[in-house]
């Protein structure tokens, strides 16, 4: 199975797509994820998978709403994933619990997030590529794309879903989990979430495997924000 490796620079296109249909891939799942480097709440994947005709023929809103996630903002990805749901074939997501990313790792996690997805989605794909260089068997014919979010529409549609669900989902823990400032930063470790966890310690969605975590953790003392349990 060859493979296009040539990141052109430009919004994402269908050409990825169209070579493999080529190859006799019918039905192709674009994967992405969100949240992978975040020091809390879930890992989120999308999977997106479009007609082909769509690949000859790309609707206008498409062409004009959708590309890497993020490059857009909060707006344009909620406009840009509605314009995906209108469009899509079949699309699922999944979400991976903090707990279950620092027990098995987030490869381990983000390999089952995919399984999962399979599973779930309502059409079966015949390929599935996904931005990054990971080397999964999920058990149907897989491609890692680098860049893949700014090269192909399907990774791209993967990528809003997984970002605007995950947006949605941080901003509602926001009145769980009040003073870490979850709405705003979405548990990526800008210098305000981390001033908030000097001040009021660790809550419960606060991945334990991830530094300054897990530094904290091993540091006699560390603060834990008893009120902040997840019950």
């Amino acid at each position: 199975m060859s493979s296009p490796d040539v990141f052109r620079g430009h919004r994402p296109d269908f050409s990825i797509e169209k070579t493999y249909l080529l190859q006799n891939f019918k039905y192709i799942a674009g994967v992405d994820e969100a949240g992978r480097g975040a020091l809390a709440g879930p890992l989120s994947l999308g999977m997106v998978i479009y007609d082909p005709a769509t690949f000859d023929s790309i609707p206008d809103d498409i062409t004009r709403e959708v590309a890497d996630s993020k490059q857009l903002t909060h707006k344009k990805r909620a406009a840009a994933m509605d314009v995906v749901i209108k469009h899509a074939l079949a699309y699922t997501r999944v979400f991976i619990p903090h707990g279950v990313i620092d027990s098995c790792g987030i490869n381990v996690a983000t390999e089952l997030a995919v399984k999962k997805m399979l599973k779930k989605i309502s059409l079966k794909p015949d390929l599935v590529i996904m931005d990054g260089n990971f080397r999964f068997n999920p058990g149907v014919p897989f491609f890692p794309v680098i860049k893949g979010d700014c090269r192909s529409l399907s990774i791209a549609s993967a990528s809003i879903i997984a970002k605007v669900t995950r947006d949605n989902i941080m901003c509602r823990v926001e009145s769980a989990f009040p003073g870490y400032g979850f709405a705003k930063h979405k548990g990526y470790g800008t210098r305000a979430h981390i001033e908030a966890l000097d001040t009021l310690g660790l809550c419960a969605i606060h991945r334990r495997s991830y530094d300054p975590v897990r530094s904290m953790l091993e540091t006699e003392g560390a603060l834990f924000n008893e009120n902040y349990r997840l019950r």
